[in-house]
């Protein structure tokens, strides 16, 4: 049955912003549920519908299992799951609507103890994007809490993750005087002044390596150009450019003096200005936190050894972390997401909902 759930799920397109798509999504997980005692609500913020399953008629339920429905963009072949050597493949299987095949079946297997159960399920369509309008909205606005959650998307084979980075989008925006191309000096060139606010930010003591004790793995504050466009025509001194960073930081502190130093080396730049577009603290988690430390246990209760580690990337998790709420990031065999050949485990997959079944059942 688990395989069967994933199956289906991978089939439903649901890259991020195909709003149809992952409505048919989430309306097909409601209709697989629809006879079991559960109460369920969906929400919409701007366009991005989330879909809250709850035992109890509450907001704060003592575990939340949470996961995103919306996945990158493939070809049409990363759609159609295929199994191979024990391996199930597909856009998704991994990145992680596995997750979602687990909760759905858990659901039905604990159908007679729902009602003593304190559990809910959270699936969100935006996290590809950001999460702004799935984990943050439902946490920051509509008020949900937890004692716990359990977010498998992060790690591999087993991994704990116990640290990531925060995250910053940041626009630049520069401004220029424009010229014909064959008489540079007569314009000033947007593009060079932005390119020069990049050269002196990089150069900044904050994004070197030697900043941090743990720079041999790569653990310190990193900034990306990720999209960068600027002129009209070649023949032409560009009078506008624009670029989007991509800054991930160690420490929830870095991300003020990050800003900081943005604003200082633009103002001394001038004709450079800075919007904030997305932001996340990092995420942190206690090995010692009492309901990690059971999760760990039950693990090894099924020859499982979790080791911790950290992530340079980023997840809705870190709603859950800024708001207090400790989290489960931890996922089976698996890998390849975002790729064409993304997979999942099947033996692994389905020791992982053994043990995610226990620790519901111990615990809710």
């Amino acid at each position: 049955m688990l395989e069967e759930y994933l199956i289906k799920l991978i089939k439903f397109k649901t890259i991020t912003k195909d709003l149809q798509t992952t409505e048919e999504a989430l309306q097909w997980i409601e209709d697989k549920i629809e006879d079991l005692p559960v109460y369920v609500k969906r929400y919409e913020k701007n366009g991005f519908q989330s879909l809250i399953i709850t035992t109890q008629k509450t907001k704060t339920p003592e575990i939340v299992l949470a996961a995103h429905l919306d996945v990158v963009k493939g070809s049409d072949n990363v759609f159609r799951p295929v199994i191979n050597d024990g391996k199930l493949y597909g856009r998704g299987v991994f990145d992680m609507k596995y997750a979602i095949a687990c909760y759905i079946k858990l659901l039905h297997e604990l159908k007679s103890e729902l009602p003593k159960l304190d559990l809910g399920i959270m699936i969100t369509t935006d996290e590809e994007i950001g999460g702004t309008n799935g984990v943050n909205y439902l946490l920051n606005e509509e008020k949900y809490s937890a004692d716990v959650c359990v977010l498998p998307d992060g790690g591999k084979n087993w991994e704990l993750i116990t640290e990531s980075k925060g995250i910053l989008q940041i626009k630049v925006k520069s401004v220029g005087k424009s010229a014909h191309g064959s008489k540079p000096w007569l314009g000033e060139s947007a593009i060079d002044n932005l390119l020069d606010f990049m050269q002196k930010l990089k150069a900044e003591e904050l994004f070197d390596e030697s900043y941090y004790s743990r720079a041999l793995e790569h653990y310190y504050n990193t900034v990306n150009i990720g999209k960068i466009s600027g002129g009209e025509v070649v023949n032409q001194v560009s009078d506008y450019a624009e670029a989007v960073l991509d800054i991930r930081f160690v420490s929830k502190e870095n991300e003020v003096d990050i800003i900081n130093l943005l604003k200082k080396i633009a103002n001394k730049a001038g004709k450079i200005e800075i919007e904030k577009t997305i932001s996340g603290y990092p995420l942190k988690t206690d090995e010692n936190n009492v309901y990690v430390n059971q999760f760990i246990k039950i693990a090894a209760q099924n020859g499982i050894d979790i080791k911790s580690t950290f992530t340079h990337g980023s997840s809705d998790a870190r709603y859950f972390s800024e708001n207090r709420i400790p989290v489960i990031v931890i996922r089976p065999d698996g890998g390849g997401h975002h790729s064409e050949e993304e997979w999942v485990d099947l033996a692994s997959l389905n020791k992982f909902y053994q043990v995610l079944k226990m620790f519901v059942v111990n615990n809710s």
